[in-house]
C-alpha cells in the first residue's frame, strides 16, 4: 500500500512498512549529484531516489516478478515437468557467435615481429611483478607477507587538485566534540543560507580535517584555536563522488589541541524528500501553503551542513532557525530564545542537545498547531499538524504519553530531554523518522479521527509510534558504531515495539501482527539474495540496501527468540544493562551480547549462541525423528534454502551452515503450554543431536513452542500424529503454534521435502477454525497457489481450489 498518489511529485518507487509499516525501500543516493544554484519554483519537482525511514509492509522490497518465481519450487508444488527452465535458449545464445577470419595473411617477417614483441611484453611483465610484489616464499596458500610498501592513491578533485584522504569512511584524527549552527531557509526562493562552528579536538597530529558536505556552496572558511592564538590559513578543498570536503591546513594540528572551524555556505533546499527538503500542502480554503523539513538518516546530514556524517562521531549540537513571523520553527530541543531580526524575521535558539548522531538531528519551519501533555517524569509531549487537521492529532497524544511512561519503567532509564514533539509533514515519503525529541510522521501514521478512521488504521498508528519512541533508546541514547549493525537500532525498536503494545493495548493484538512479520522475514531470509544481519558496508548503496526487512524482523524475531529461552526477566536485565553500559555513546554487535551475557540466572553462552544468528546468512530447518519405542527425539539442522533443488550439493544441506538452536518443544503426555512446566528447552548446537525422554506413551511433539523461535520444523515420521490432534481437538496447541505448522507445511512443499498433497491434508481441520493467525496464513498459502495455477492456465485446478477455501471457511464466512 501506497500512501503517495501518483499525481503527487514524481511516481515514487514501492514502500515496505517499518514495523512493518511504512519506511521506503531504500534507493541509490547519488551524492556526487550538485544542486541546481537558481531557485526553484514551489510546484517544480526533480525526483531523487533516496532511503525514507519507515518499511510498509510488503511493498519496497525488490521482490521477484511474479512470472520470475522460483521456478522448482513451483513444480514442487504443481508436479508439473514443463516447468522446468529451459537451457535451449541459453546455449543457442552461447554457441552462436562465430569470429570472423580475414581472408589475408601475414608475411613470415611480421609474423616473427608481432610473436617477439608479445614475448617481449610478457616477460616485462612478469619482471614488474617480481620486482614490486614482497619479497617472500610462496606457497599453495599464496604470499602471507603484507606489502608494506603500497601507499593509497588519493583522488583529484575537479579542479585537478590532490585529495588528501582516500577512503570512504572519516578518518579519527579530528573529532567533532560540538556544533554551533544557524540556519535561514527562505521558502520564497527555496534556498537556505547557514554558517556552522564545529568545536574539534585533535586525536593525532594532521594537516587536514575532513568531514562531509554535499552541494553546499561556502563563501568563508576560518579555523582558529579554541582558546588564545590566531586564525589559521585554511584552504577547502571538495571531493564529490565521497560528498567529502578537506580543511588544509598551516601548520600541522598537533595532537590534544582543540580547534573552531567556522564555515559559512548556501544552498538549495532540496526539492525531493531526503537532506533539508521543501514541501507544500493544501490547507483548508485549497491555498497552497509551503514548509521546509529534514529527513537525514543515513547520510544526508551533509546536504544541510559541514558535518562528521557518521554515526559514532557523536557531539552536542546549538542549533538557530531563522524563519517568518508567521511560522514556527520546531528542532531536537526546546526553545530558549526568540530574537526579532531585521526584515520581520525572528531567530529561534534551541537549548544544547544532548550527545547525538548526525543523523538524528531536525529541524522544521512550518505552520504548525498543536496539543500538549505531559508524562508521570514531567516530560512535555506535544503532537503538532497543520492547523485544519487539529482534531486528529489527539489519539497520538495519548498513545506517546502511554508508551513514553511504559518505556521509561520498562529499561529503567528516564528519557533524557525536556520535551519530544510527534509532527505530521503532510508531504513527508518516509513512514516515521526518529529524530531525538522532533519524531516526524506521514501523516497517515500518525493522525486519528475517532469518526473515520479503523482498527486497523489505529493498530498501524500505535505501532508506528511506539516503534520511534523505542527508538529513543534503542538508536539514539545507544546507537550502532556503523551501519553493518543497524539492526541493533531497527531490530530492538522493532521488537520493542510489539512488546510494549502486547502490554498497554493488548485489544489491539499485535501479537499476530508479529507472527506475519516474522513469516515474511523467514520468506525473503530463504533466498541466496539474503544477507547476515551484521554485514560489512561501506558505500552508500550498501548502506541503503541495510534498509530491509532482514535488520527490521529477522532482527526482532531473534530477540523475541533469545527472551523466551533465557526468560523475560533475564533478557530485560540484560537490555537494562546494555543502555547503562552505552548510553550517549555508540556499540557493536557484541557489546548487546556482552552485556546480557553478564546477566546472572542463566548458562548459555549467549555470545556464542547470537554469533551464528548474526554472522551467517539464513536460518535453520530442523529435522525432528520420534523414536517411541526408543524413547529418543533425534534432532538435525541444515539450512533452509528455498532456491536450489534438494538433490543439488551446494544446497541446503551446506556444511559450512551452523546454527546454536534454542529449541522448544511440549510432548502429548504434558502438552498444557501454557504450564511452564510441560515446556521442555534444549540447545542444539551440533548438526544432529538426541533428546531423550522418560514419559510414557508419547505419541506426538510440537517443536518451536508459540513460533517464538526462528527456524521451520520438519517432522520427519511424525506428522501424521499432529494432523490427527488438529483434526480432533485443534485448541491443545497454541493458535499460533496451528499457524506455524501451516506455514512450515507449505514451505517443505517448496523445499521438495513433502508433497503437496500433505500441507493440503493438514488444513483440514481449518473447518472449525475461528483465530486470525492460522487463517490469514492458511489464506495467503491458498492464495498464493492459487494465482501460480491460474497463470499457467488451469482454470479447472483453480476452480476446485477455490471451491475447497469456500468449503474450509464456509462457516467463518457465515458468522
Amino acid at each position: 500500500m501506497d500512501p503517495h498518489p501518483q499525481s503527487e511529485r514524481a511516481q515514487l518507487p514501492r514502500n515496505m512498512i517499518e514495523n512493518s509499516m511504512f519506511e521506503e525501500e531504500p534507493d541509490v543516493v547519488d551524492l556526487a549529484k550538485e544542486p541546481r544554484l537558481h531557485p526553484l519554483e514551489p510546484d517544480e519537482v526533480e525526483y531523487e531516489p533516496h532511503s525514507s525511514r519507515l518499511l510498509v509492509r510488503g511493498l519496497g522490497e525488490h521482490d521477484l516478478e511474479d512470472d520470475e518465481e522460483d521456478y522448482e519450487s513451483s513444480a514442487r508444488l504443481l508436479g508439473m515437468s514443463f516447468m522446468n527452465r529451459s537451457s535451449n535458449h541459453r546455449n543457442n545464445l552461447a554457441g552462436g557467435y562465430n569470429r570472423e577470419t580475414s581472408g589475408g595473411s601475414c608475411s613470415t617477417s611480421a609474423r616473427t615481429i608481432i610473436v617477439g614483441a608479445f614475448v617481449f611484453v610478457i616477460i616485462l611483465s612478469v619482471a614488474m611483478v617480481a620486482y614490486f610484489l614482497p619479497k617472500c616464499t610462496f606457497t599453495k596458500e599464496g604470499c602471507h607477507k603484507k606489502n608494506t610498501t603500497l601507499t593509497p592513491i588519493f583522488p583529484m578533485t575537479a579542479d585537478g587538485k590532490v585529495f588528501p584522504w582516500a577512503k570512504m569512511r572519516l578518518p579519527n584524527a579530528v573529532v567533532p566534540v560540538r556544533y554551533v549552527l544557524v540556519l535561514h531557509p527562505n521558502l520564497t526562493t527555496l534556498t537556505f543560507t547557514g554558517s556552522v562552528e564545529i568545536h574539534l579536538e585533535v586525536k593525532e597530529n594532521t594537516d587536514s580535517i575532513i568531514l562531509h558536505s554535499s552541494g553546499l556552496h561556502y563563501t568563508e572558511a576560518t579555523l582558529a584555536p579554541e582558546v588564545g592564538g590566531q586564525p589559521m590559513a585554511v584552504k577547502v578543498l571538495e571531493y564529490i563522488p565521497r560528498a567529502q570536503i578537506a580543511i588544509k591546513v598551516t601548520p600541522n594540528l598537533l595532537k590534544g589541541q582543540k580547534y573552531n572551524l567556522n564555515l559559512n555556505y548556501a544552498a538549495n533546499l532540496s526539492n525531493t524528500y531526503y537532506g533539508f527538503y521543501n514541501s507544500s500542502y493544501k490547507d483548508k480554503d485549497q491555498n497552497k501553503r509551503l514548509l521546509a523539513a529534514t529527513q537525514f538518516e543515513p547520510f544526508a546530514a551533509r546536504t544541510a551542513f559541514p558535518c562528521f556524517d557518521e554515526p559514532a562521531f557523536k557531539a552536542t549540537f546549538r542549533i538557530k532557525i531563522i524563519r517568518e513571523q508567521s511560522q514556527v520553527a520546531l528542532s531536537n530541543m526546546q526553545k530558549n530564545t526568540t530574537v526579532e531580526k531585521n526584515g520581520g524575521l525572528f531567530e529561534d535558539e534551541f537549548c544544547e542537545s544532548v550527545k547525538m548522531s548526525t543523523y538524528l538531528v531536525a529541524f522544521i519551519v512550518a505552520e504548525l498547531t498543536h496539543v500538549t501533555s505531559s508524562s508521570k517524569s514531567g516530560t512535555v509531549v506535544s503532537v503538532h499538524a497543520v492547523p485544519h487537521k487539529m482534531e486528529q492529532i489527539h489519539y497520538a497524544l495519548e498513545a506517546a504519553v502511554k508508551l513514553l511512561d511504559f518505556y521509561e519503567s520498562y529499561f529503567n532509564i528516564s528519557y533524557p530531554l525536556k520535551k519530544l514533539d510527534l509532527v505530521g509533514i503532510p508531504d513527508f515519503q518516509a513512514g516515521a523518522m526518529e529524530n531525538w525529541g522532533l519524531i516526524t510522521f506521514r501523516e497517515s501514521l500518525l493522525l486519528y479521527s475517532y469518526n473515520y478512521s479503523s482498527i486497523m488504521d489505529k493498530q498501524m498508528i500505535t505501532m508506528v509510534i511506539a516503534h520511534e519512541l523505542a527508538h529513543q533508546w534503542f538508536g539514539n541514547l545507544v546507537t550502532m558504531e556503523w551501519w553493518n549493525d543497524l539492526w541493533l537500532n531497527e531490530g530492538f525498536a522493532t521488537f520493542m515495539e510489539f512488546l510494549s503494545l502486547e502490554k498497554i493495548y493488548p485489544e489491539l493484538q499485535v501479537a499476530d501482527r508479529f507472527l506475519q512479520r516474522r513469516f515474511l522475514a523467514m520468506d525473503k531470509d530463504s533466498l541466496n539474495s539474503s544477507h547476515p544481519l551484521s554485514t560489512p558496508v561501506e558505500t552508500a548503496e550498501q548502506i541503503e540496501e541495510m534498509f530491509d526487512t532482514v535488520s527490521y524482523d529477522k532482527g526482532a524475531s531473534i530477540l523475541l527468540m533469545l527472551k523466551d529461552f533465557l526468560s523475560e526477566d533475564t533478557f530485560q536485565q540484560g537490555i537494562m544493562r546494555y543502555l547503562m553500559d552505552h548510553k550517549f555513546g555508540s556499540a557493536k554487535n557484541e557489546d548487546l551480547w556482552n552485556s546480557i551475557a553478564k546477566i546472572k540466572g542463566h548458562d548459555v553462552d549467549v555470545k556464542e549462541m547470537m554469533k551464528t544468528w548474526t554472522l551467517q546468512t539464513g536460518f535453520p530447518l530442523v529435522t525432528v525423528k520420534l523414536d517411541k519405542a526408543a524413547k529418543k527425539i533425534y534432532i538435525s539442522q541444515e539450512r533452509f534454502l528455498k532456491t536450489v533443488m534438494p538433490q543439488d550439493p551446494a544446497s541446503s544441506t551446506n556444511s559450512s551452515s551452523l546454527w546454536h538452536i534454542p529449541l522448544t518443544y511440549i510432548t502429548s503426555s504434558c502438552s498444557n503450554y501454557k504450564d511452564s512446566n510441560c515446556i521442555k528447552k534444549w540447545l542444539l548446537k551440533e548438526k544432529t543431536g538426541t533428546i531423550d525422554f522418560t514419559e510414557p506413551d508419547v505419541t506426538w511433539v510440537k517443536f518451536n513452542l508459540n513460533t517464538s523461535g526462528y527456524y521451520v520444523v520438519y517432522y520427519e515420521n511424525c506428522s501424521e500424529e499432529l494432523i490427527q490432534l488438529l483434526q480432533k481437538n485443534h485448541t491443545v496447541l497454541s493458535d499460533h503454534d496451528r499457524a506455524s505448522l501451516i506455514n512450515n507445511a507449505f514451505g517443505l512443499v517448496s523445499l521438495g521435502r513433502i508433497p503437496l498433497g500433505e500441507a493440503l491434508h493438514l488444513t483440514k481441520y481449518l473447518k472449525n477454525e475461528v483465530c486470525t493467525a492460522p487463517v490469514t496464513e492458511a489464506l495467503g498459502q491458498f492464495n498464493y497457489i492459487y494465482n501460480l495455477v491460474q497463470r499457467r492456465g488451469l482454470l479447472d485446478l483453480a476452480g476446485r481450489m477455490k471451491k475447497n477455501v469456500f468449503d474450509l471457511f464456509g462457516k467463518l464466512i457465515d458468522k
